[in-house]
């Protein structure tokens, strides 16, 4: 169990490094493309050492965008965000860690929806 918080702690320092790259929007849009792309992996048959990396990174990412929220100025948008990440997370760790037989095919499709509307608003700033 240290091991895994050990390898949480360094994802997230890394995840938050790479994001504090860009600007804010940038940071966003790469935190939802990394989710994606990590729940696609978890739902493919990979072997555990690779699907533990990909574990981390998606809740690494998932902790990230909750904490972008700012619920005072988005209101209810910025409450069902949350929600809907919350959804995600309890989906990564249910079919990564309880082994239950769903698939993240919902939760993808949620992220990829936000991801979408994210990229819209950046064509209007």
């Amino acid at each position: 169990m240290n091991l895994a918080f050990a390898l949480n702690s360094y994802n997230q320092t890394k995840v938050s490094k790479e994001l504090a790259k860009g600007d804010g929007y940038e940071a966003v849009q790469f935190a939802l493309q990394q989710v994606i792309a990590s729940m696609k992996k978890l739902n493919s048959e990979l072997p555990t050492q690779e699907k533990e990396h990909h574990f981390e990174r998606a809740l690494s990412c998932i902790y990230f965008l909750q904490k972008c929220l700012d619920f005072e100025q988005g209101g209810d948008l910025a409450k069902n965000l949350f929600k809907v990440y919350e959804y995600c997370r309890n989906q990564i760790i249910a079919v990564s860690v309880k082994g239950a037989e769903d698939t993240l095919d919902s939760s993808i499709e949620f992220a990829q929806t936000i991801l979408e509307g994210w990229e819209g608003i950046h064509d209007h700033i």
